[in-house]
């Protein structure tokens, strides 16, 4: 039998070695829609894709912090499987991700158990593992898989192909660490909140704020504007002058020009002596003005001119008087265009709205809401004589996350002063579920109705969101897009129904 020269071997082991890298990277490339349209779930998707294609029963994704060849304390973990007896993400031996990152290459093992590279990795020492695997992800997270029984059954084309992916997968789980730091902004005094929505606020709050130009905070009643404009004129250059605020939706029509611009003695009847506006009150520091949208036409044209040239005079007044402060205003209508039960000029509007501000809605970070509820607990206990003491306990703060807070931080004030009442009237230690009010729209036995109506809205929702899902062919941002949601909001609902 005729010996199969050494240097055509060479060639046909190279060929085959370019064939199944690239049908790997094929492979790969089909993940990247997925990676594009939900960045934020790579490492998850990648531990997916890596359980369907080696069938191993451990699959773990893994951030650290710190420096991974001396211990490794995690971050951000992704899983699949797991057995009993079997090492937790957390107790993976800091010895084979430390080589990983060491030496920014893959480590493999058909028999790690009597491989001694693996004789220091004590996770595998001590839970006799046979066929191992690690693989860089990015510059700070490893794929790890593990397979305790099966010698030998990550393959060549395996290898190959999780290679790619983690390749591919890189850049998006590297932007994320930068993303998250972005977000992580400090708070503002006075504001609570650590959700990435409130983050990003604080954030936008830090950079209008030493700018001379109006603000208009936008958000939904109760959300907090005012507190908004508090946090931008303290830190603004503008913070030792005075602060007014004015809502201008409590002001009667007939008095709007007057309480914003003050008014001369005769000016109209009843004007026996001059009074000061909030415009006057407020020279050199910030005018606030709360529920702008309800201003009336006129009065509109009057505020136009004091943004554009910066005077302004009192209502039967002749003389022009100049305003060296600042603007910010609020609203919870829709002005830029308005709904139609608000008459707002356009021209105003975009005068306003130099700088923009979007406060989100309680329900959209119910993340926010245990940590809101502590403060404003501590906060309804300080008014009180004593103070009191009174727990918090978690079933009361899911309790409470779980509503949707149609007034908002308000709401959830309210809510918790009511909770307040109750409890200590009960000579209760803990604020407990009971003790919550009822939500709006409740009948006859508050608390039973309340839970039934969870449970049936809970029921209905889950079933539409999937049978959508199932449409969209798993795809979430046509999902979303046929729901008219975000594709955040589909990711909230899946992540708390356990949906992968």
């Amino acid at each position: 039998m005729a010996t199969v020269p050494s240097d055509l071997v060479a060639r046909i082991t190279a060929l085959e070695q370019l064939r199944q890298t690239a049908e790997a990277v094929l492979w790969a490339q089909e993940q990247l829609p997925a990676l594009v349209s939900d960045p934020e779930r790579a490492l998850q998707l990648v531990v997916d894709q890596a359980r369907g294609l080696t069938g191993a029963p451990v699959v773990w994704a893994l951030r650290w912090a710190g420096d991974p060849t001396r211990g490794v304390s995690f971050r951000g973990l992704a899983q699949a499987g797991g057995l009993d007896g079997m090492p937790a993400p957390d107790q993976v031996s800091a010895s084979v991700v430390g080589q990983v990152v060491r030496d920014k290459k893959p480590a493999w093992s058909d028999d790690a158990a009597s491989d001694a590279r693996f004789l220091a990795a004590q996770s595998v020492v001590r839970w006799k593992i046979r066929s191992v695997g690690c693989l860089p992800l990015g510059t700070s997270a490893v794929l790890y898989l593990a397979d305790p029984a099966r010698p030998g059954c990550f393959d060549a084309e395996i290898r190959a192909r999780l290679g790619a992916l983690c390749r591919l997968a890189a850049p998006f789980l590297d932007r994320e660490p930068a993303r998250q730091a972005r977000r992580a902004a400090i708070p503002v005094h006075g504001m609570v909140g650590q959700s990435p929505a409130m983050a990003e606020l604080f954030e936008a709050i830090r950079a209008f704020a030493p700018m001379p130009w109006p603000v208009l905070i936008l958000g939904e009643t109760g959300v907090g504007k005012e507190q908004v404009a508090h946090a931008l004129h303290g830190l603004s250059p503008l913070a030792g002058r005075p602060f007014v605020p004015v809502n201008c939706g409590a002001i009667p029509e007939p008095l709007a020009e007057s309480v914003l611009f003050g008014h001369e003695r005769g000016a109209f009847t009843g004007a026996d002596r001059p009074s000061v506006g909030v415009v006057e009150r407020a020279e050199g520091g910030t005018l606030f003005l709360d529920e702008v949208g309800e201003l009336a036409p006129a009065v509109q044209v009057k505020l136009l001119r004091l943004l554009q040239e910066g005077t302004w005079e009192r209502v039967g007044g002749q003389r022009a008087m100049r305003f060296t402060g600042r603007v910010i205003a609020a609203t919870h209508r829709r002005l830029d265009p308005p709904d139609e039960t608000v008459r707002f000029r356009d021209d105003l509007y975009y005068r306003l709205a130099a700088c923009i501000l979007q406060v989100p809605a309680l329900r959209d970070r119910p993340g926010d809401v245990e940590i809101l509820a502590h403060h404003l607990l501590e906060r309804a206990l300080a008014e009180l004589p004593g103070p009191p003491r009174l727990a918090l306990p978690d079933r009361t703060t899911v309790a409470l996350a779980r509503r949707s807070w149609p007034g908002n931080v308000r709401d959830l004030q309210n809510a918790l002063r009511f909770g307040v009442a109750r409890a200590l009237a009960d000579r209760s230690p803990a604020l407990e579920p009971r003790h919550l009010p009822p939500e709006r729209g409740a009948a006859g036995d508050p608390a039973e109705i309340a839970g039934d109506l969870e449970q049936a809205t809970e029921a209905f929702q889950r079933e539409r969101v999937t049978r959508t899902l199932a449409g969209a062919d798993g795809n979430r941002s046509e999902a979303a897009r046929r729901l008219g949601v975000s594709r955040q909001w589909l990711h909230r609902l899946l992540a708390r129904w356990d949906v992968a």
